[in-house]
Formats: structure tokens, C-alpha cells, sequence
């Protein structure tokens, strides 16, 4: 399996669109994406007052919901849902696997970043960023720390060169 890549950024900044395109650019290439959303927000999944909801507050673990077309498996937190266990155990038959979000986890990471929402870029504090994508200018002084620890700046088209460097980066 190859290294799962995070994409991260502020809320606001488009991390979910820039997955989507990476996703539909990828699986057109002919490879396996799988996707992997993390929040730091505690809040429901389940729909409550669903059978599946019953279910998984009478105790049931796991609780799973099958349909003709998907299925959902609801499991409490813990080390045994982690998602480094989720993906070594659902992404084993992927080619690409993208985190969006989990700042704190520990695969490498790319970064978008937009001016528009108002709010400084994440890399300065995250080490592990290795690409910032953004089609807006950076302050010198981001410029330069970017420049000195090496990060790749990418702009959001063609999505073609984002997902050429996140192939190299996922095969390390």
C-alpha cells in the first residue's frame, strides 16, 4: 500500500473540492482512490432515530446499515477505529488514499491555502507539510519559509501537476 497523503488547510480554504478533483483526476488515470474525511468535532454520524441508531445506542458494536448500494459500519472510537487501523484494514486495495483533514496525523502533507480566508497558512507550524497549493500570492515572509524547508508550490490548475507530485509523494 502506498503512503496515504493529508490534504489540510483552514476551513473555509476548499479542501473538500480540491479532493473531489483529485479524486475524479485520479480514478479517470484508472487508479483505486480511497478517502478518508477526519474531524475534530465530536458530533453524530448516525441519523438519530434511525434502526441503526437504535441499534448502536442499545449497545450493538459494531452497528452496520447495508442498502443495495452502500453500507456504513458504526464503530465507537477507539485505538481499534483509529484511521491509521481504518485504512490498514478498508484501503488495503487502493492505489491512492486521501486524507482530508487530521492536521495531526502523521503522513506527509499538502496544504491548500487561500487569502480570501483571511488567515495565515498552517506550514510554518506543521513540519510535515511537503506542497502548499494555492493561485494566491504569498507574504514574503511565507514565501521564504517555504523556500528554505523546501516545499513545492503547486497552484489549484492543472490539477494534472498536483496529482503527478501526490503519485511520487504517496510512493515513498
Amino acid at each position: 500500500m502506498t503512503t496515504p497523503i493529508h490534504i489540510i488547510g483552514q476551513p473555509g480554504s476548499g479542501k473538500t473540492t480540491l479532493v473531489a478533483g483529485l479524486v475524479r483526476h485520479l480514478t479517470d488515470r484508472g487508479l483505486a482512490v480511497g478517502t478518508l474525511k477526519h474531524s475534530s468535532h465530536a458530533h453524530e454520524l448516525d441519523k438519530p432515530g434511525k434502526d441503526s441508531h437504535v441499534h448502536r445506542t442499545a449497545g450493538a458494536c459494531p452497528a452496520a446499515m447495508v442498502t443495495s448500494r452502500m453500507a456504513a459500519v458504526y464503530l465507537p472510537a477507539s485505538a481499534q477505529a483509529s484511521p491509521e487501523n481504518l485504512i490498514k484494514t478498508y484501503y488495503k486495495n487502493t492505489d491512492v488514499v486521501l486524507i482530508e483533514g487530521w492536521i495531526s496525523g502523521p503522513y506527509p502533507k499538502i496544504e491548500i491555502w487561500r487569502e480570501i480566508v483571511g488567515r495565515p497558512p498552517l506550514f510554518p507550524e506543521l513540519p510535515t507539510v511537503t506542497a502548499l497549493v494555492s493561485d494566491d500570492r504569498l507574504e514574503a515572509e511565507h514565501r521564504t519559509m517555504a523556500d528554505s524547508r523546501k516545499i513545492t508550490l503547486l497552484g489549484l490548475e492543472p490539477v494534472s501537476a498536483l496529482a503527478d507530485f501526490l503519485l511520487d509523494l504517496s510512493r515513498v
